[in-house]
């Protein structure tokens, strides 16, 4: 395996890039100081691995250079954590890795500041926090909002799903169709990308919530959704919409449902236990009970 190390410093990512986006990303890492040793792409399946951060790139479902599926990063993973680098053709190609642990995924073009705020959420999941830049505290900050509301309703979720009836959600009955409804939430939706026009569009972003109301109406019209089509609906930057995806994901609020007409294909999912809350939260506002 052939190594070339940079000029800033002790390696602290490796790279096992095609060469035209390694030199384009020996820029970046340059600008922000991070020292990094380049990997033989071709070889990367074949050789051992360090510990620190690998990069490496989407490319029609593979590994970038290496003809190996996306998914195989899971067997890298295990020693390193990995930065898998995609661009707007790529960002379906996420849902392969979406359930692997230890995996990061970065929107091209990635600058300085995103490198530098990717190696700070693998340090502080590591368990490296106390050494965060002090520049970092705002990613700190955001990865534990990012994590905690996640949790809050996944927890939520896990009580709903154990109740059978109860005061807390009444049944409603209400005779809507399903088409309906559907076009109700795409009313909804459509009133909540409209404030853009009149305040800051991050004074409201709410991506959870977003994102449910997008799959809920979609299982309604019988669609099937793609990652980049609900990074569009979670209406917040790529990159923070695919880790909220990712953590509903992890916390079972989404699921992954493969294609049945195609099984190299996949979509995302309400979870059955998001599914049917949302089911009884919608019967409840056609109803008028709230």
């Amino acid at each position: 395996m052939a190594e070339t190390f940079s000029a800033a410093g002790p390696p602290r990512v490796q790279l096992a890039l095609p060469p035209t986006l390694e030199t384009a990303l020996r820029s970046s890492l340059d600008a922000a100081g991070v020292g990094h040793v380049r990997i033989d792409v071709s070889a990367l399946f074949a050789a051992p691995l360090a510990k620190q951060p690998l990069i490496v790139a989407a490319e029609a479902g593979l590994v970038a250079g290496t003809g190996q599926p996306l998914a195989d990063i899971g067997i890298l993973s295990k020693t390193a954590p990995v930065i898998v680098i995609l661009d707007d053709d790529a960002l379906d190609d996420a849902i392969s890795v979406m359930d692997i642990e230890s995996v990061e995924l970065a929107v091209w073009p990635l600058e300085a500041e995103d490198i530098l705020s990717i190696l700070e959420r693998i340090d502080i999941g590591q368990g490296y926090a106390a050494g965060v830049r002090e520049t970092g505290r705002d990613a700190f900050v955001q990865i534990g909002m990012l994590s905690d509301e996640v949790s809050r309703i996944a927890d939520q979720l896990a009580r709903l799903a154990s109740m059978k009836e109860g005061p807390m959600l009444p049944a409603v009955a209400t005779d809507r169709s399903a088409a309906e409804t559907a076009r109700s939430l795409r009313e909804i939706i459509r009133k909540r990308q409209v404030r853009k026009q009149f305040f800051p569009a991050e004074l409201f972003a709410d991506p959870a919530w977003d994102i449910m109301l997008d799959l809920a109406a979609a299982r309604l019209e019988g669609k099937q959704v793609s990652v980049s089509s609900l990074c569009i609906a979670a209406d917040v930057p790529t990159t923070t919409a695919l880790r909220w995806i990712k953590g509903m994901t992890d916390a079972g609020m989404l699921a992954r449902r493969s294609d049945p007409g195609d099984g190299r294909r996949s979509f995302i999912d309400l979870s059955d236990e998001a599914a049917e809350a949302m089911e009884r939260y919608i019967a409840l506002v056609d109803g008028g009970a709230i």
